[in-house]
């Protein structure tokens, strides 16, 4: 299915831009960002998220920066020889293993002060923004789901607002649960709801950078 994007205007004035993170000053950036809590937004520890990652070759970093400064993070890890990280992989992943075309989200991560705050740029703040430039990364690289595993009952729910489903075999009543999102199940909701909130993930934005190079799938 081809997806096409219709432009939007952008302030001008003002440095807003989403991009997949690919110098060591992003690095810097998200390692800072990281130690502003303990938990990511998905309610997981973020214990061991600078230490060596046998994932690290095939993670894309999706990063909201604004004046400049990172105000939202993400990991997109795509699935290979590997796996995912998910920490139930072993039992869920013959389920998830009849589409590989899978991402994993993970360390997400936004400054409190921006997550909900409206710029031009960013109408939903930088958690929409966040989602949108993921949500373009995907389309871009062909995925068909994305997983994560979410610890927060909150989250939990606002991912079944934007059709997220458990995965097969993990309960979503438990402590860390697997869920899954089809991505043209959401792209097809930009097209069918009348919220302006998937209409905006569907705009093409200049502010959205995906030029860079990412790790393919495998």
């Amino acid at each position: 299915m081809d997806f096409t994007f219709s432009e939007t205007r952008r302030d001008p004035g003002r440095d807003c831009f989403i991009y997949p993170a690919h110098s060591y000053l992003d690095r810097i950036s998200i390692e800072s960002l990281y130690r502003r809590t303990e938990t990511d937004l998905l309610g997981l520890l973020l214990n061991g998220a600078e230490e060596a990652d046998p994932f690290e070759p095939h993670t894309t970093r999706m990063l909201v920066m604004v004046e400049g400064e990172l105000v939202a993070c993400a990991e997109l890890v795509a699935y290979s020889p590997l796996g995912l990280p998910l920490s139930g992989w072993s039992a869920l992943g013959g389920l998830l293993r009849r589409s590989r075309r899978l991402v994993q989200v993970r360390r997400t991560v936004v400054r409190p002060e921006y997550a909900d705050r409206s710029l031009p740029e960013l109408p939903h703040g930088a958690v929409g923004g966040l989602l949108k430039g993921c949500l373009q990364w995907a389309v871009a690289q062909d995925v068909s789901d994305v997983v994560m595993e979410v610890a927060a009952p909150r989250v939990a729910e606002r991912l079944a607002q934007l059709s997220a489903t458990p995965v097969e075999g993990s309960r979503p009543d438990a402590p860390v649960a697997t869920y899954r999102l089809s991505v043209n199940e959401l792209v097809a909701r930009g097209f069918r709801a009348g919220s302006p909130f998937y209409a905006y993930l569907l705009d093409y934005d200049e502010s959205v950078l995906l030029h860079e190079h990412v790790p393919a799938l495998a």
